[in-house]
């Protein structure tokens, strides 16, 4: 008699647009995990244009259970999400992004936490990927070989815990409680997921040896556009957490923020210190932008 299949107890879901590039080399390392179980791919395509969903489906070989969904044109990073969770078959989902690297034990790491936490995530690693330029600012030298993220990020605006989307776990029982990302959220997706875990009752726990290495932006126009994002994004978050406990920071620290990116604007024309600025002027150029596209005032 023929036994039925079984079905993943984890799945990896992998929202991707445009990663041609990059996605090999993150199957690549999936296919290298120690995880010892039963567990699946989900890519999703969001509506690339330069061959993603070819590229990963070389892959079938040699990833367990590899699926592509691929969408005819492109919904938004937490659609691809949704709809990649939704399509997986395991209890237990696993996110990262298609142009960063799972170091082996980034699974097991993973799905070991989620047995003592709902939502988990693991360290960040910065020097894999990245010239040390991009991200020499962030701490010194001295520790550039060790992962930026050694446990979990302090409460975002003092509010609470936010999680990196490109490396984090969820029970699926969680996943379907707060209905998944929101699709109104393009930015700060996974900080907006986190928090409402997180005021569903959720706890946010860390998986010390799940250690992801992240691709930051190579060059100056990108690496300030993605900062300039962010900051629009966190007056959206203000405006959706303000009711639910999110404080608007004081009108001094607006004002310190502000003076630190005029008086640190000659930086630019320093290589090891440039991205620095290019992150401090993303930002607050951001907020500002941000507070009249959500008609909130959060400096």
């Amino acid at each position: 008699m023929e036994q039925p299949p079984v079905l993943p107890g984890v799945s990896v879901v992998i929202p991707a647009h445009n990663n041609a590039a990059t996605i090999a080399e993150q199957l690549d390392a999936l296919a290298g995990q120690t995880f010892d179980g039963d567990w699946e791919v989900v890519v999703v395509d969001d509506g690339s244009n330069d061959g993603t969903a070819e590229v990963a489906a070389r892959w079938a070989d040699k990833l367990p259970s590899l699926t592509i969904h691929s969408l005819p044109e492109r919904c938004g990073k937490s659609h691809a999400l949704n709809l990649g969770t939704r399509a997986a078959r395991g209890h237990r989902i696993a996110y990262c992004d298609a142009d960063d690297v799972a170091s082996p034990d980034w699974l097991a790491g993973l799905v070991s936490a989620l047995g003592q936490d709902p939502l988990v995530t693991g360290p960040i690693d910065l020097s894999r990927l990245n010239a040390l330029r991009l991200y020499a600012w962030r701490r010194s030298p001295a520790s550039s070989r060790q992962p930026q993220q050694q446990q979990l990020r302090p409460p975002w605006m003092g509010y609470l815990t936010p999680v990196a989307g490109c490396s984090m776990a969820v029970r699926r029982e969680m996943f379907d409680l707060v209905s998944g990302f929101d699709e109104a959220v393009s930015i700060c997706d996974d900080f907006d997921f986190a928090f409402r875990v997180q005021l569903a009752g959720g706890t946010v726990g860390f998986a010390p040896g799940a250690v992801l290495h992240y691709r930051l932006r190579d060059r100056w126009w990108s690496y300030f556009r993605r900062s300039f994002k962010y900051g629009a994004a966190n007056a959206q978050l203000y405006r959706r957490f303000r009711h639910r406990g999110l404080a608007r920071p004081p009108l001094r620290d607006a004002a310190m923020r502000l003076a630190e990116v005029v008086f640190r604007a000659p930086l630019v024309l320093v290589s090891r210190s440039r991205y620095r600025w290019l992150n401090l002027a993303g930002l607050e150029l951001g907020r500002l932008v941000g507070c009249v596209r959500h008609r909130v005032f959060f400096l």
